[in-house]
């Protein structure tokens, strides 16, 4: 906007060149008539006689230079006055034109200064934009990893009720063998009273069959405590590894909430600079749109009034009676 104001400014200058340029030869051209009429009227004068002529014209003058055909013409009030209002108009324009590239110098560093300031915010929202795409990623392997710690102790647990169920099965199966142990016992007792042995036969056999008997409740009982501590060992392990693990996934949900309070914190931040560099271009459409309007052109000039020369020569020959008669002119033969 201030560019073309300033074009405009210059167009006016140029209008106002020309125009003096076109009155100026203007002036000349009235000039040269005014000359080749004098001479006809010379002529005129000539054949009515030596008492008409009052005034001797001169048509051996200089045809004017540029200066004085300006100077003649530009010789009335009103055209002094026309000239100073041009001149004055040139100088408001040329101040007009000085004030103009000044604010138009100013609006160029504003606008600069805008310009680099939309560069460096661009730059950190691509910095911003890659810390959150790090932050995602980051936020993704998290919760793969807490998937997979959830997947490990979901096979823990079944695992763990499996063993359950499988020594509850060894622990019924050991008592029906020691109920059909006993039985099998008793059936031997009743076959040897059923043949009448003699007395330290019987006792033998009795206390075989204790001992028997204590072996094999030694043999189940350690056994059972042998699985006990093997089942408690195994529990002990397990739960171990469950607390360890819940710790894990305690550990990684505090990072899950951590980043995604960070990636929130992040994304405010764009929004923020988004917001920021959308005023920043309207402020610089506001200040390309802001230039002040282009001052009016100035009216042309108004053409000079060309001389009258029969309105001179009469006022001439009405001025004969104060004038002193000239020496009367040699009439030409004919």
């Amino acid at each position: 906007m201030v560019i073309e104001e300033v074009s405009f400014i210059q167009n006016n200058l140029e209008i106002e060149k020309s125009c003096r340029e076109s009155a100026e030869a203007l002036a000349t051209k009235l000039n040269k008539e005014n000359k080749t009429l004098k001479r006809i009227s010379m002529l005129c004068m000539a054949k009515l006689g030596p008492d008409v002529i009052t005034k001797e014209i001169n048509l051996d003058e200089e045809e004017p230079s540029a200066e004085e055909a300006e100077t003649s013409v530009c010789s009335s009030l009103s055209c002094q006055q026309r000239i100073k209002e041009l001149q004055d108009q040139v100088i408001t324009g040329q101040e007009e034109k000085k004030s103009v590239t000044l604010e138009l110098e100013e609006l160029r560093s504003m606008f600069l200064g805008l310009i680099e300031e939309v560069n460096s915010t661009k730059k950190e929202n691509v910095t911003l934009a890659k810390e959150v795409f790090e932050q995602r990623k980051l936020l993704d392997k998290c919760n793969r990893v807490s998937l997979l710690a959830v997947d490990e102790y979901e096979e823990l647990q079944s695992s763990l009720d499996m063993e359950k169920d499988l020594r509850q099965k060894a622990e019924s199966i050991a008592h029906e063998m020691y109920i059909e142990q006993n039985k099998l016992k008793r059936q031997s007792q009743l076959l040897l009273q059923s043949c009448a042995p003699d007395a330290q036969l019987l006792k033998a056999l009795e206390d075989n069959a204790r001992l028997t008997h204590l072996l094999e409740e030694s043999k189940i009982q350690h056994q059972l405590k042998v699985k006990e501590l093997e089942e408690a060992l195994e529990e002990a392990r397990l739960r171990k590894e469950v607390q360890s693990l819940k710790k894990q996934l305690e550990l990684i949900e505090e990072d899950k909430r951590e980043l995604e309070a960070k990636w929130q914190s992040s994304e405010s931040a764009v929004k923020d600079l988004k917001h920021s560099v959308d005023e920043l271009q309207k402020r610089v459409q506001q200040a390309e749109k802001t230039a002040p309007p282009p001052p009016p052109p100035p009216p042309p000039p108004p053409p000079p009034m060309p001389p009258n020369p029969i309105r001179s020569l009469m006022s001439m020959i009405r001025k004969k009676p104060s004038v002193t008669k000239p020496e009367p002119a040699p009439v030409p033969e004919s």
